[in-house]
């Protein structure tokens, strides 16, 4: 098990930086409701689990008291519905994977990581 160390996203300035640092490294953002009972089991159920390494991803919290503009912002830029709790994994500038509710894993992160790895690669090798 691997300590997470999150970093906080709560200004439109950052995600755009986050959008172009996907580009070099993965990036996940867990969308997280603090007064809300499931999403706090589910974070820490996912903390419990998780064991990848921070020099292959970069890890990012969103609550929802953070506001709702920025909010929309990353739910618009990543296709999908506002959900809480919810991960969205960006690479290239844009969102590879989500997934929200019980169905959050680190186990399907990593699966998500390592096909995204193997993508990235192989149109590397391609260029």
């Amino acid at each position: 098990m691997t300590s997470i160390r999150w970093k906080e996203l709560s200004q439109h300035v950052q995600f755009d930086k986050i959008l172009e640092l996907s580009k070099k490294k993965p990036v996940l953002v867990f969308k997280h409701k603090p007064t809300s009972p499931e999403s706090i089991s589910v974070k820490k159920r996912f903390e419990a689990e998780w064991d990848i390494q921070e020099e292959f991803i970069e890890l990012f919290l969103l609550e929802d008291t953070t506001g709702k503009n920025l909010i929309k912002e990353v739910i618009e830029s990543a296709g999908v519905d506002d959900e809480f709790p919810q991960v969205l994994l960006f690479a290239d500038g844009v969102a590879m994977y989500d997934e929200s509710h019980d169905m959050i894993s680190a186990k399907k992160i990593n699966i998500a990581l390592k096909i995204i790895n193997r993508t990235f690669k192989w149109m590397e090798s391609r260029a």
